[in-house]
C-alpha cells in the first residue's frame, strides 16, 4: 500500500545483497515493517493511538503478508534491513481466509472505534487497483536504522526485472510524495491522485510498463 524508504533519487550508497525471504521470517519481516511505517502519514491517520501503532502494527503486517513471505514472492536481506513485498499477477487481493486471520491483529493495532476507519480505506484501495495482470508492490520499507543506505533500490530490483523478462507490467500505490522520484528512476509513472478518506493524507498510484531488452 505505501513506502518507507527515507532515499533520495541518488544511486545507493553501498551495496545491498537481495535474497528471497524465508517461509519463517514472516513475524521478523512484519515487525520490521510495524517499526518502519510508525511515522507513515497514512498508518498514522488510520491508527491515530501511537501506542497502539507501536504496540501491534508489527503483528498485523506480519499476518497481511505471511502468505507473500510463505510463497517466496518477498525479498529481504540477511539480516532483515528492509524488504520487498510482492503480489503476482491475479493475487494482489487478500482471500477470505487471510482476512480472518488478519482480523484479531487488525483490531489491535487500529482499534475498534478506528476499524471502520480502515476498512474503508481498504475497500478505497482495491476500488481503484488495475484489473489488467500486473505484479503488485504492496510493501517496500527499510529498517528504521537503515533508511537511505539503499536497500529499497536493491530489494525492488528483482522482481522488476521479472516483470521485464516476462512482459508485465508493476503497479503500487505511494504515501509520501518525495518518494516519487525514487520510483520514476526506475519507470514508474503516477496514474493517480487520490484520497482514502475526505481529511486522509494524499496518496499517489504508479504504473510502470516493462522494460525490452
Amino acid at each position: 500500500m505505501s513506502e518507507r524508504l527515507g532515499e533520495s533519487a541518488n544511486p545507493p550508497r553501498q551495496a545491498v545483497t537481495p535474497l528471497v525471504a524465508a517461509p519463517d521470517q514472516w513475524r521478523d519481516i512484519g515487525q520490521m515493517l510495524g517499526g518502519a511505517f510508525q511515522d507513515d502519514p497514512v498508518w498514522q491517520w488510520i491508527s491515530r493511538d501511537g501506542d497502539r501503532r507501536n504496540k501491534h502494527l508489527g503483528m498485523m503486517f506480519a499476518h497481511a503478508i505471511r502468505s507473500r513471505v510463505e510463497a517466496g514472492q518477498t525479498w529481504t536481506t540477511h539480516d532483515i534491513g528492509g524488504a520487498a513485498v510482492w503480489a503476482k499477477p491475479g493475487h494482489w487481493r487478500m482471500t477470505a481466509s487471510e482476512n480472518v486471520r488478519s482480523l484479531i491483529p487488525s483490531l489491535r493495532a487500529i482499534g475498534a472505534t478506528s476499524i471502520m476507519r480502515g476498512l474503508r480505506a481498504l475497500a478505497t484501495i482495491e476500488k481503484l487497483h488495475p484489473s489488467e495482470p500486473h505484479w503488485y508492490l504492496e510493501f517496500l520499507a527499510a529498517d528504521a536504522s537503515r533508511r537511505g543506505q539503499g536497500f529499497g533500490s536493491a530489494l525492488i530490483q528483482p522482481i522488476l526485472d521479472r516483470c521485464d523478462e516476462e512482459g508485465l507490467p508493476a503497479y503500487l500505490e505511494s504515501s509520501k510524495e518525495a518518494n516519487l522520484p525514487f520510483y520514476n528512476r526506475f519507470g514508474f509513472e503516477v496514474t493517480n491522485r487520490f484520497h482514502i478518506g475526505d481529511d486522509a493524507p494524499p496518496m499517489w498510484a504508479m504504473w510502470r510498463e516493462p522494460r525490452m531488452h
